[in-house]
């Protein structure tokens, strides 16, 4: 999994985010991505840990460590720091069905369990890989938006069905 010593070799780094002057004049991306072979490199950071505790979604002493959804981070981290970009969106969309919204606003606590960040206190930037590998899916043709069919009906419950359950809501 990445390069052996490229946690060694390779000092974290994230994108870079707009100033808030800026941001609050218009609704546009803040985040201003790495470029693609920066992005990789910071695959590469990703080392053959063994037991990789940033995948294993799990409750210890109370609290949730690594990712929830299981996701397959050492793979796609190779896979970006290889350069097969295509596969590293396959890898994601086999254990998360939403990685456009997750890779957003997931608090990462992937990162918190990664055991590159115990040994070295910079842990793999896993979110940011997450978020490279969906853009690069968006751009490539790989995913696309779903909407729902109709976008003028409306999923709602009127009083009518008891109990009303998620994906079970009667159509009006």
């Amino acid at each position: 999994m990445g390069k052996p010593t490229g946690f060694m070799e390779i000092a974290r780094q994230t994108s870079t985010e707009l100033p808030p002057e800026e941001r609050i004049q218009n609704f546009n991306e803040f985040h201003i991505p790495l470029p693609q072979d920066e992005q990789q490199a910071q695959g590469a950071r990703c080392m053959d840990c063994g037991v990789p505790f940033c995948q294993a979604g799990m409750m210890i002493g109370g609290m949730a460590s690594g990712c929830p959804l299981n996701n397959l981070i050492p793979e796609w981290n190779d896979l970006v720091y290889q350069g097969k970009w295509d596969l590293a969106v396959h890898r994601l969309r086999a254990t998360n069905r939403f990685p456009e919204f997750t890779s957003r606003v997931c608090p990462a606590l992937c990162e918190a369990a990664c055991t590159c960040g115990y040994t070295t206190g910079s842990p793999v930037t896993v979110k940011e890989n997450e978020h490279a590998i969906v853009e690069y899916g968006y751009e490539s043709g790989l995913l696309t938006a779903c909407p729902p069919p109709d976008p003028h009906r409306q999923n709602r419950c009127r009083g009518r069905c008891r109990p009303c359950r998620p994906l079970q809501l009667p159509i009006t």
